[in-house]
């Protein structure tokens, strides 16, 4: 698995969740599946995406396992798929760091270091 383009949004003043991106790209020859996300930033951490609801309402739904394909790319977006990091301890600033740690099965956990960037 290869993890590219990490960034995270800065918190919002007032609240004590916050929302991470990523790029996965399973070069490898079998699936690989995504399985947790842990952070010490946070008091948990979980992966999410966005699904609408019968009243034509986004709303989030958590992920607890996401298969990627061998030679399939999932890139994590704004409304889409996201790590979700709820109580976070500091709140994230621009220009920051955000560590946290993607766990697979059918490959090693990754180590991510995410920028904070602003909110385009």
């Amino acid at each position: 698995m290869t993890v590219s383009d990490a960034w995270v949004k800065p918190t919002i003043p007032g609240t004590e969740n916050g929302a991470g991106y990523v790029v996965l790209t399973n070069e490898g020859a079998t699936t690989v599946t995504l399985i947790g996300v842990t952070s010490e930033a946070s008091r948990a951490a979980e992966i999410h995406t966005h699904t609408m609801n019968d009243e034509g309402m986004m709303r989030m739904q958590r992920v607890p396992r996401l298969e990627i394909a061998a030679g399939e790319t999932v890139t994590f977006q704004p409304g889409s798929y996201h790590v979700m990091f709820f109580g976070v301890k500091n709140p994230f600033r621009v220009g920051e760091q955000v560590a946290f740690q993607l766990q697979f099965e059918g490959a090693p956990a990754q180590d991510v270091v995410a920028e904070v960037r602003p909110i385009k």
